[in-house]
């Protein structure tokens, strides 16, 4: 089965001293061929990545693009409306573009399978739009 990467989740992932790296790293082991990473996450986690742990990490998540360690999915452009419409419907939360999108993508590709660390955003929307959030929170 299918999961959608946010950001935090990537990065959890590459950086070894992140409190969810092993949860990152089980949850990447266990769907290695379901891994689906939104293409909006790819610039948030490459700055992260790059201003927190250097290029080096950059260069390794690269590969794992180029590689096909993940399946890229872009956002249909239908779905940039159901982005502002979210933003609008949750707009206490704050969510911006990205988190938006992929839940937009979640629905637009019937995934509703999301791995993430930001429980604040993705809590509520999971709970009102029936997505389930990976890895559990400890």
């Amino acid at each position: 089965m299918s999961v959608l990467l946010d950001t935090g989740i990537v990065y959890a992932y590459y950086d070894r001293s992140d409190r969810w790296h092993a949860r990152a790293l089980d949850l990447v082991r266990q769907e290695a061929r379901g891994l689906i990473l939104p293409a909006p996450v790819i610039p948030e986690a490459d700055y992260l990545l790059g201003q927190r742990l250097g290029a080096k990490s950059r260069r390794t998540f690269y590969q794992g693009i180029t590689e096909g360690h993940y399946f890229v999915v872009d956002l249909p452009r239908a779905a940039y409306a159901r982005v502002a419409a979210l933003n609008d419907q949750f707009a206490d939360l704050e969510l911006g573009f990205v988190d938006a999108a992929i839940v937009a993508l979640a629905e637009s590709l019937k995934v509703p399978r999301i791995a993430t660390v930001d429980r604040r955003h993705f809590a509520p929307l999971a709970a009102r739009l029936s997505l389930e959030l990976l890895p559990a929170a400890s």
